[in-house]
């Protein structure tokens, strides 16, 4: 009985000091240390507390894979984009801290794994872009997330006209001081929990990470900025492929073709171990994209809530 009364006074206890959320998006953390509660109260911002991860990985072993995949199925998509983002989902899968978000001064869990990037479309002979937000399952394989990725991108290319260009659209209608007013409602909204589902789901930046894909472009990695509109944590930068040459230890050279990718994330999440650790299991999955033809063999959760 006592044992009992106990654990309800520590539970009410822990609720009273990390207080209450109503967000559908996720759930509050309670199973936190305190430096990890304290956090959002000194760093206000994500970009105050951002972290940049610049890598360089080596890629031949995975361009080998793609050309594989390619002769044995020419009807299969599957090129850099869609491995990076394969690894990333897997990464989350297995480093669930890197999908939570700071709202209201709060750490939350989020509920979904999703990734948003932009995607250049034609339109009138002028290149316009439109933002892809997709929604992944913990246990989806390279496969799975090659065929969201490119349902998605025909749907953004063929100019059908989506919810959050639309949301976009009208809002710049208005005059200045309304948008202004109505930014800093959602701001205050958000704070609160009180967001509508809705918004949430259509706006890009609620997404668990953004991915910007400027090889694509023929450039390289940048170190680029968190948002500190909505609540992506992570922010993924890809470069184009670049040939290197290195000297082995016989003395000969040896051509190597490295993947330049540059993460920014918020610190608050997750602790500079774990990050690392994160980092270099990403990494080892681009490198080895095999492993990601299978579903994981566990899905690790939050040990937050």
């Amino acid at each position: 009985m006592n044992t009992s009364m106990s654990t309800k006074k520590a539970t009410f206890t822990k609720k009273l000091a990390t207080g209450y959320s109503i967000r559908r998006d996720g759930k509050l953390l309670r199973n936190i240390d305190a430096m990890r509660q304290l956090l959002p109260y000194l760093f206000r911002t994500r970009n105050g507390s951002i972290v940049h991860a610049p890598e360089v990985i080596e890629f031949d072993g995975a361009r080998e894979f793609i050309r594989k995949r390619t002769r044995e199925n020419p009807e299969l998509s599957i090129g850099t984009f869609e491995i990076v983002l394969a690894a990333l989902v897997r990464t989350l899968s297995q480093y669930p801290h890197l999908n939570r978000f700071v709202a209201g001064k709060k750490l939350f869990a989020r509920n979904t794994i999703s990734i948003s990037f932009v995607v250049l479309r034609m339109e009138n002979g002028v290149h316009k872009e439109t933002n892809a937000k997709i929604y992944f399952e913990k246990e989806d394989t390279l496969y799975d997330i090659a065929r969201k990725v490119n349902d998605n991108i025909r749907l953004c290319q063929s100019g059908e006209s989506k919810d959050d260009d639309k949301l976009m659209e009208f809002f710049a209608k208005f005059p200045s001081p309304i948008i202004t007013f109505v930014a800093f409602l959602l701001r205050k909204l958000n704070d609160f929990g009180l967001l509508p589902m809705n918004f949430i789901k259509t706006d890009p930046l609620f997404s668990t990470a953004y991915i910007s894909n400027l090889g694509s472009i023929g450039h390289d990695a940048l170190h680029h900025h968190l948002y500190d509109w909505g609540t992506t944590s992570v922010f993924c930068t890809m470069g184009k492929l670049q040939k290197t040459n290195e000297i082995t230890k016989e003395g000969q050279v040896e051509s190597k073709t490295n993947l330049n990718i540059v993460c920014s994330v918020d610190e608050r999440v997750a602790d500079g171990i774990y990050l690392v650790k994160a980092l270099k299991y990403f990494k080892s999955l681009v490198k080895h994209p095999e492993k990601l033809e299978l579903p994981p063999e566990i899905v690790v959760e939050d040990d937050g809530l």
